[in-house]
């Protein structure tokens, strides 16, 4: 059986230690990506079975996934390729979850008030930004500052590309 996405429901992904940079694109985008550098092939299919995940490699699965429902090999070497052929692969909305997942761990990301961070940002960014967020897993923190706009851009520039 593949497992199922829906509006409700949206693919969840377990990513083997050769995909990084697709694993951080894929937080970002909001989707629930499990990933670590030091990921073994039993721990994927664990991930895979008991989450009903979605395995992805660059690597052979014939033997390493063999049971697995639903693997897939990405053809790039480049997470912006790699990314490019998730998003048209499982037809995955790039808006509605951007900026819901830390992209250090993979957890929530919620809004916190400013004061609460003060001692944990520069002066500067205190300064100068009035909006806040905190991951509920690793306790980042994150703000919608510069990087925000260039983060947006880079990924629009990236997605563009997989609609042509």
């Amino acid at each position: 059986m593949l497992y199922p996405s829906s509006p409700t429901m949206p693919p969840r992904f377990a990513l083997d230690r050769m995909l990084g940079g697709l694993a951080k694109m894929l937080r970002l985008l909001g989707y629930d990506s499990v990933y670590s550098s030091a990921t073994t092939t039993a721990e994927l299919r664990e991930a895979a079975e008991r989450d009903e995940r979605i395995v992805l490699t660059r690597g052979r699965i014939e033997t390493r996934f063999a049971g697995i429902p639903n693997v897939h090999t990405l053809a790039s070497e480049f997470p912006a390729g790699q990314l490019r052929e998730v998003v048209r692969r499982w037809n995955l909305d790039t808006r509605s979850g951007l900026w819901a997942r830390c992209t250090l761990c993979n957890a929530a990301i919620e809004p916190v008030e400013k004061v609460s961070v003060e001692a944990l940002v520069k002066p500067k960014v205190f300064e100068i930004y009035q909006e806040f967020f905190r991951c509920s897993g690793c306790g980042h923190i994150y703000w919608k500052g510069s990087h925000t706009e260039r983060i947006l851009r880079n990924l629009a520039s990236i997605l563009e590309a997989s609609s042509e």
